[in-house]
């Protein structure tokens, strides 16, 4: 009998997650508006399904020699295999952030360094920057060029 109950939950729990993705992504197109599945595991999908970012920004750096590097190498923290994203939404959700890398890996380091944001257009050319900002970091802080 338990056995049974769990294959129930399972199929109605994928059916249900199945109707709130159609709900969240064709729905409207169809029907001319959404539903309200009133279920907790769909709460948050119209974030995930319907809005995905036109705008990319990679952080860089470069020390002395001027090679550019991913500024999540100067991140001390561990993040295996999302140390980029991790960096970028780190510096979204807190923009002082970036301060904070040049505050550390200027005392750890006795280095300067040159911090580099590029903004990429998803939807007009994603090979080439629309808009680069420079940062000079030194023991002073991080200033813009």
């Amino acid at each position: 009998m338990e056995v049974a109950v769990r294959r129930v939950f399972v199929v109605a729990w994928v059916l249900l997650s199945l109707a709130g993705a159609l709900d969240h992504t064709i729905a409207e197109k169809l029907l001319g508006r959404r539903f309200d599945l009133v279920l907790p595991h769909l709460q948050y999908g119209y974030v995930m399904f319907n809005l995905n970012p036109r705008t990319v920004r990679v952080y860089e750096y470069a020390r002395a020699d001027g090679v550019r590097r991913d500024l999540a190498e100067l991140v001390a923290v561990p993040a295996p295999g999302y140390a980029r994203a991790r960096l970028a939404i780190d510096v979204a959700v807190k923009p002082e952030y970036l301060g904070e890398i040049c505050y550390r890996a200027t005392r750890a380091s006795h280095e300067a360094y040159d911090f580099f944001v590029s903004e990429y257009q998803v939807d007009v050319d994603a090979r080439t920057p629309a808009r680069t900002t420079a940062m000079h970091c030194d023991a002073h802080g991080l200033v813009a060029r």
